[in-house]
């Protein structure tokens, strides 16, 4: 099992997994995210390819319209 936190609450998965599918299994609507692991900004066509380790730090930020 690892540890990720994803908005500073921890989650268990079994292995080593990609954003893509972190997001998936959390039920994370993806329309209008930003992502960012270990502070770094990650784009959207590398969530498959960007695998998550033990204690990484995922931050989703979700835009919102205001006026």
């Amino acid at each position: 099992m690892i540890t990720i936190k994803v908005n500073n609450k921890e989650h268990q998965f079994l292995a080593s997994i990609s954003l893509q599918e972190i997001l998936e299994q959390l039920q994370i609507s993806t329309n209008g995210i930003a992502v960012a692991v270990n502070q770094n900004i990650i784009t959207k066509s590398d969530w498959l390819t960007t695998t998550l380790n033990q204690n990484d730090a995922v931050l989703i930020i979700k835009a919102t319209q205001g006026g």
